[in-house]
């Protein structure tokens, strides 16, 4: 029997908001202790396990999307029912927004938050370059997503922590160009936090963490589809 709607959104939330509290805690505590170029291994794996145990913990329930990216690129391909996408996403943006305040609060007075994780473009990096970065780690992860829970022949038990590995290699390949999000919650989130308390927020970077995710979700769903054969699905609340 499946899980009622609003049960579905309770664990989107609560999923979305371990994923963004402890990636994103990871990166002010790294700010923190300055640890430098090992900072990036520390957030990485951070944000890795941190959604391992957020499908683990919650998968059963909604899917354990936990990213408008995954959301969308399932509907797209008829293996989540539209109707529901808008529920999930502004489950999503809410988990994130939560988890960085938790982390803002937790921090402030501390002398360094690392600006709560916010994923900007690093300099001489533009837009462009920052849209097919997102797109090539979302393209990575939606193929994780496909190859570890769709796909009806994918090893059981070991989705959570495929998923969340494969998080965290495409986090310590780009995350140097965007700060590898791939998720709209996890940048809206500190985004907002930040604009709240007085931060700085680069909101004309935004349009790359909306654009480059969808698009590369999407080619990761079609092409997995096509190279595997697998077949056409109706729409369903697709589980991790």
């Amino acid at each position: 029997m499946e899980t009622p709607l609003a049960r579905r959104l309770l664990a989107e939330l609560a999923g979305t908001t371990i994923l963004c509290l402890f990636g994103i805690g990871a990166a002010a505590a790294v700010a923190r202790v300055d640890a430098g170029g090992p900072g990036l291994l520390v957030v990485a794996l951070a944000h890795g396990l941190a959604l391992a145990v957020a499908i683990y913990a919650f998968g059963s329930a909604s899917g354990g999307h936990f990213n408008p990216t995954v959301t969308v690129a399932l509907a797209a391909r008829a293996r989540f029912p539209w109707r529901e996408v808008p529920a999930y996403v502004v489950a999503q943006l809410l988990g994130g927004t939560l988890g960085a305040t938790v982390v803002h609060l937790a921090y402030t007075g501390s002398g360094a938050t690392g600006k709560l994780g916010a994923t900007t473009l690093a300099g001489g990096v533009n837009v462009g370059q920052g849209v097919l970065a997102e797109a090539f780690g979302a393209f990575l992860l939606v193929t994780a997503v496909y190859a570890l829970a769709v796909t009806p022949s994918a090893p059981k038990g070991v989705a959570g922590f495929g998923i969340g590995l494969a998080l965290a290699v495409q986090i310590m390949a780009i995350g140097p160009l965007t700060g590898a999000s791939v998720n709209f919650a996890r940048t809206l989130g500190p985004d907002l936090v930040l604009a709240v308390t007085g931060g700085e927020v680069a909101w004309s970077h935004l349009v790359v963490y909306l654009v480059g995710p969808i698009v590369g979700g999407l080619a990761a769903a079609l092409l997995y589809e096509v190279v595997s054969g697998l077949k056409a699905a109706r729409p369903t609340v697709e589980r991790v």
